[in-house]
């Protein structure tokens, strides 16, 4: 399903709470911040050839990223959005370094596989 921005608020619960009366912070969901780091992560994942999908709004661990592998579905992306570290995490990883963090952590393997054979 494609994911389009900005994204419709919806009524669930945010994971961590606000910080105030309306989401502001990077890891808050809606927040003018969060939604331009996730629309980031998610146009980065598919120019890679990833095919995400959003979910766990509401849920104790808060949102999440989910992104298969398209060349080999048995590589699977996954981040939560709404903890505060991993947010600042992501935010930290500036130009390309989100596109190379990607490759490195989770396409770094299949790719040296199919380069010795």
């Amino acid at each position: 399903m494609p994911i389009h921005f900005p994204r419709p608020r919806d009524d669930e619960p945010f994971a961590w709470g606000l910080t105030g009366p309306e989401p502001v912070e990077i890891w808050e969901r809606f927040s003018p911040a969060y939604e331009a780091q996730l629309q980031r992560l998610v146009n980065t994942l598919q120019a890679l050839g990833f095919d995400p999908e959003i979910g766990g709004a509401g849920s104790e661990d808060g949102e999440y990223v989910r992104a298969e592998y398209v060349q080999n579905r048995r590589i699977v992306f996954f981040y939560h959005l709404e903890d505060p570290a991993e947010a600042r995490f992501l935010s930290a990883l500036e130009g390309d370094a989100l596109q190379g963090w990607i490759v490195k952590d989770w396409l770094g393997s299949w790719f040296d596989e199919r380069a010795e054979t």
